[in-house]
């Protein structure tokens, strides 16, 4: 009866920690998952270290409402592309295929600052790498605020890619090391997905009573130096020593340190199987936004037989939905558990896609695609937290960075391939392209270590599976020796 000795040897050393119950293996070991190699460490250092709160002083209130206001100039900026893509293209005389290349310049100059950021930030700080960052935005503003000649104009887009790309790593990790960071984060990104709403509105108005599409740059050119002022007080601490100090290798000043050191700290973070995922769910999360973004005004025009005039507010919907999801569910987010609730979003955004999809009227599709963007909303920003608690503090600005560009990547090559193959299918294809997007989202999702504190997914998990246990042991016939 060796099976029924392991049993009775298990519960009588659960008895002796006080439960009547045998000891109760995670959810992880149940499943195989819980491997004991380089990458299996899924506490990182920031679960041991208090974090401050971000009301802590009236100085570090300035900084997040600084980050706050830095990425909506972000969103602004990223949609207002979109909206000034027929104006360019009378402007210059050029065809569509040639003023896309001015779409695909911000995630060259993106993905470029991905392997600088943290060679930046040990030089110059927290501080300095916001002011290289902001710079560069007004750089680029004060280059497509007078309209210069086509290259240049590809260039300028490209200056402006490397700002995001340095301020989009630097200013993830400040508000994810805070206190609160699931609301803080789902804030954050709502102040870019408003930015993303009112850039297009703005630019539209001005164009529309002949005003130079230029102009709307100057705009965003005032707003950068404000910006850049704002940055240089509150960041005004924030030295490199500081930022060394704070985010030193776990094995600093041993002989590890050395070996860790002499690599380059993107590489050490890629060498990491969960940063290759979290760059895979961004990937496909950034392409599935955009494409549904840009391509819902097209679609409902054709597909629902709607006018373009109105239909501009169903595509308003989408980013309206998005934005009020990143805020609001932020709230649930981390305090229900960050592994269930996206979960759920997933079960949710596949559900009013279908819907988005299979229900022909425009009432039906207007309610469908804004309900997938309140859904879809929260898990960027819940994606870069995952990353920063399954890496240690020392890459955090690696591996948030890269993510993020590889994200952007998404958004340029997904919305290319949705157009290119509606050109001849048609703009339905939008539809089942979005919808095995989210499908192998969800499975990126489910191999996500646990993040959240609560433990809620393997408590779900531990029932399931002991339930399965108990039953097999039901079942199994126990021999008489």
């Amino acid at each position: 009866m060796a099976g029924s000795d392991n049993i009775q040897e298990s519960e009588q050393f659960g008895a002796t920690l006080g439960t009547n119950d045998p000891i109760q293996p995670t959810p992880r070991d149940l499943m195989g998952l819980e491997k004991q190699d380089k990458d299996s460490n899924i506490i990182s250092q920031e679960a041991i270290i208090e974090k401050p709160k971000w009301n802590s002083s009236r100085l570090q209130v300035c900084r997040v409402f600084t980050v706050f206001a830095g990425f909506m100039l972000l969103g602004m900026n990223d949609s207002a592309l979109g909206a000034l893509v027929i104006s360019l293209e009378d402007w210059y005389d050029k065809t569509y295929t040639i003023v896309s290349v001015c779409m695909l310049m911000p995630t060259i100059g993106f993905i470029s600052a991905s392997f600088l950021n943290t060679a930046l930030h040990n030089l110059v700080g927290r501080l300095g790498v916001s002011i290289i960052g902001v710079s560069c935005l007004i750089i680029a503003f004060s280059l497509e605020c007078w309209a210069p000649p086509f290259p240049l104009l590809v260039v300028a887009y490209a200056i402006g890619g490397v700002g995001s790309g340095t301020i989009v790593a630097a200013w993830n990790v400040f508000i994810v090391s805070l206190e609160n960071e699931n609301e803080l984060m789902g804030i954050l990104h709502g102040f870019y997905g408003a930015g993303a709403i009112l850039s297009p509105v703005i630019a539209t108005a001005l164009i529309s009573t002949g005003v130079k599409w230029s102009y709307f740059y100057c705009i965003l050119l005032g707003y950068g130096v404000f910006l850049l002022t704002s940055v240089v007080i509150v960041f005004r601490t924030e030295s490199a020593s500081k930022y060394r100090t704070e985010n030193e290798s776990p094995f600093h000043g041993t002989e590890v340190s050395q070996q860790v050191n002499s690599k380059n700290a993107l590489v050490e973070a890629l060498n990491n199987k969960y940063t290759i995922l979290a760059c895979m769910f961004l990937f496909c999360y950034m392409g599935l936004e955009v494409s549904i973004g840009n391509w819902t005004v097209t679609f409902m025009v054709t597909e629902r037989a709607g006018k373009r005039a109105e239909m501009g507010t169903v595509g308003s919907g989408f980013w309206i939905g998005f934005t009020v999801g990143r805020i609001v569910l932020g709230f649930i987010t981390g305090r229900i558990g960050e592994n269930v609730m996206i979960t759920v979003y997933f079960i949710f955004a596949i559900g009013f896609q279908l819907l988005y999809w299979l229900d022909n009227t425009i009432v039906g599709s207007a309610v469908g695609v804004a309900l997938v963007g309140f859904f879809i909303g929260p898990m960027f920003p819940t994606a870069i937290l995952a990353i920063s608690r399954i890496l240690p503090i020392h890459l955090h600005v690696a591996g948030v960075g890269f993510a993020s560009a590889i994200g952007g990547a998404g958004s340029a090559v997904f919305p290319f391939i949705t157009g290119a193959i509606a050109g001849n299918r048609g703009v339905w294809v939008l539809q089942p392209i979005a919808l095995s997007l989210l499908i192998f989202m969800s499975l990126l999702w489910i191999v996500v270590p646990t993040i959240e504190s609560s433990g809620l997914r393997d408590k779900i998990f531990w029932l399931i599976f002991r339930r399965e246990a108990n039953s097999v042991v039901r079942k199994s016939p126990v021999k008489n020796q």
